[in-house]
């Protein structure tokens, strides 16, 4: 083997008098790697973007949901309640099935008399109650399994979003208000889903802005439809918002937020001159305009003794009253810590101090100025924590792995990200609208809500319109309306799994367990393949990968197939040393493994090379993405679908499928050339010769 795999290295070492042989040589390896290159690039991307929607899709709905069957609410366990003085005469949910303290909470000397047609009680064999929910949940803690009730609803979703007039943050502000609404899906947040604080987003500057800026905004009238004016909070409910968002806020950065900005001149160092635009009038300076950058103006700005003076091109000098507007050409950020200060004594955000450092035409500005006539432009946020905060964050938060709804007096919601194309912010307030069945008409309900945060739905079309809030306010929804919904697609059970793979393997030890502790009947267990919302698009995912594989397994046939040329080339001109081997001893075995490695070897080059430069193309895909945008003018890739970026891991199985898949249609394409040369009669090359 150590003898044929040298001679058919030599043979493909390029030489200059075989020129021809070695650019075809180069060729066929040329088109190997680039196959194995796009073969790998596309499959490993598709494998990516596979992965992170199924990442999305199971974070919101679980991998495995189990759900009650007809027989569950037809069953005694189920109908009991609505005749219990105990249940307030009401169904309860899963959720409140799992907490209450009585299976059967019917009192034959209370209620009133179970009706006939009711199935019979299902009992253990001692003749206890058999709990048909507290069952399910001790069969998931007996596999390790982490899981959580849920419930959904449908209600019409309506935003008072109160809005800045004016200068954002300074003391010509004004607040005005709008109104969007929107029919909604509700589901209830399921906290401890390992993937959910991936999806919910961080809050971005503009919401941080927002959150100060309601601080002093009152929440009456949050459930009326038109509401006359925004009202102000007393000054200790003001204190407390403040309180929350400072201990969980770290401002890094501000920014003016107008190009008037009357703070600068406290900023300005003493005795450096500044290039400006003054406007004179009646022989005083009515306003001046700062340059960002080094910008030769009309005059000169200098701080002398504490006292502006402005002295123009013409030579003529000006002392600038501080009630002069001062304008810049432009936005100045700074970077920005907050002063300490006493809570009691701040009465609004003016109160607050920032030691602030700038550059300003290439001069550096420091010192302190109030929170006037500034935004914040960077700011670092706390989302997680290892022990519950004595101050809860106005956004989710996850203490340990489980995420919390941030409480208070109005119930939190996470919208989905797509409500921020509609300029809604966190803090923004409203209601939710629902009919409420009685006996003769359904009436409008109303209850409030509050914007704690956004997620990203993927693409699912159902998780866009989906609005995630406290369980309670979805239950609450639900039993005012049950007849207006399907019981058996509003209520159930979310299974979290580390691991997406072992889902079915899950669902069948469950299906087991369920029907070993006679709780088959009353249950339906369903992995996320089998979701009527995804099932679709992800069959649709394992056909294109089927596809791109079958069509990259034909290309890379065809890529090899020139191997099959060269070799039959190299034998022709091997002639002599392949009739010289013969003479010598070489078993026609030996010389056919001879030209089997050679198009082994080329193979395995073309797929070191064409790996090389997928690992190389994968870890600059989003300078790839960025060149085919340039090229096309706009996004190559939809963020909707595609995300910020597309992923970059090499797929593992198109790796596999191209290490094996290309050496081995490389040997067999030099089998070919290979038969040929061991037909050769080396008595009739060496007499030719």
């Amino acid at each position: 083997m150590i003898f044929e795999f040298s001679i058919a290295r030599k043979y493909l070492i390029p030489r200059r008098r075989q020129l021809s042989m070695s650019l075809i040589a180069l060729m066929s390896v040329g088109v190997i790697s680039l196959v194995v290159w796009l073969v790998l690039v596309f499959l490993s991307v598709t494998d990516g973007i596979e992965k992170n929607w199924l990442k999305k899709l199971t974070s919101l709905n679980a991998p495995i949901q189990i759900t009650p069957t007809e027989d569950y609410y037809h069953s005694y366990y189920y109908q009991i309640d609505s005749v219990s003085n105990a249940s307030d005469y009401r169904y309860k949910s899963i959720g409140e099935k799992a907490s209450a303290l009585l299976t059967d909470p019917y009192n034959a000397y209370e209620d009133q008399e179970i009706p006939k047609r009711w199935p019979e009680k299902v009992s253990h064999a001692d003749g206890t109650p058999k709990d048909l929910v507290k069952d399910v949940f001790g069969i998931l803690d007996r596999f390790n399994l982490s899981a959580q009730d849920y419930e959904v609803s449908g209600a019409v979703l309506k935003l008072r979003m109160v809005r800045p007039q004016g200068v954002l943050f300074s003391s010509s502000q004004e607040r005005g208000q709008g109104y969007l609404t929107q029919v909604s899906y509700i589901s209830s947040f399921s906290g401890k889903s390992p993937l959910l604080t991936k999806l919910i987003e961080t809050p971005r500057v503009e919401d941080l802005n927002h959150l100060f800026f309601l601080t002093d905004v009152s929440m009456s009238g949050v459930s009326e439809e038109t509401p006359e004016a925004v009202q102000q909070v007393s000054i200790t409910e003001f204190q407390t918002r403040l309180h929350s968002l400072l201990s969980h806020v770290e401002i890094q950065e501000m920014k003016t937020s107008s190009h008037r900005w009357q703070a600068l001149s406290s900023l300005l160092p003493e005795g450096e001159a500044f290039d400006v635009y003054g406007s004179i009038k009646n022989g005083m300076v009515s306003q001046v305009v700062f340059p960002l950058d080094k910008k030769e103006g009309n005059g000169k700005l200098q701080k002398k003794q504490g006292r502006l003076h402005y002295v123009g091109k013409d030579g003529s000098s000006h002392i600038v009253s501080f009630a002069v507007p001062l304008f810049i050409e432009g936005r100045l950020t700074m970077d920005a810590t907050l002063s300490p200060y006493d809570l009691k004594g701040i009465q609004s955000l003016q109160d607050l101090r920032f030691q602030v450092k700038a550059v300003l035409q290439g001069k550096p500005l420091s010192g302190q100025i109030p929170w006037d006539g500034i935004e914040i432009s960077k700011a670092r946020v706390t989302q997680h924590f290892e022990k519950t905060p004595d101050i809860m964050p106005p956004w989710p938060y996850t203490v340990g792995e489980e995420t919390f709804l941030p409480k208070g007096a109005v119930p939190g919601a996470v919208l989905p990200k797509h409500f921020q194309n509609n300029q809604v912010r966190l803090g923004d307030i409203g209601y939710f609208s629902y009919g409420a069945a009685t006996s003769s008409s359904v009436q409008e309900q109303r209850l409030p809500v509050r914007v704690v945060g956004f997620y990203d739905p993927g693409v699912m079309a159902i998780g866009a319109k989906v609005i995630l809030t406290d369980s309670e306010l979805v239950h609450a929804i639900n039993a005012s309306s049950q007849s207006l919904y399907d019981p058996n697609m509003v209520n159930g059970i979310q299974v979290y799994l580390d691991d997406l793979g072992s889902a079915k393997g899950i669902k069948e030890k469950l299906e087991a367990a369920f029907d070993q502790a006679g709780l088959s009947p009353y249950w339906k267990i369903t992995t996320f393949h089998e979701y009527d919302f995804a099932k679709d698009l992800l069959q649709q995912f394992q056909s294109d990968k089927y596809l791109f594989t079958m069509i990259g397994g034909i290309v890379l046939i065809v890529a090899c197939s020139n191997i099959i040329s060269l070799l039959v080339i190299l034998v022709n001109d091997k002639k002599r040393e392949i009739a010289i081997l013969s003479a010598m001893g070489a078993s026609k075995k030996s010389i056919a493994l001879i030209f089997t490695l050679c198009g082994g070897i080329m193979g395995t080059l073309g797929t070191l090379m064409g790996t090389g430069a997928a690992i190389l193309t994968l870890h600059n895909i989003d300078s790839v993405v960025s060149f085919l945008s340039f090229l096309q003018g706009h996004e190559a890739f939809n963020v909707v679908f595609y995300g910020k970026s597309l992923p970059n891991q090499l797929s593992h199985h198109a790796l596999t499928f191209i290490l094996i898949a290309t050496p081995l249609i490389s040997l067999l394409a030099g089998l070919v050339p290979a038969v040929k040369a061991t037909k050769l009669h080396p008595s009739h090359i060496l007499r030719s010769e």
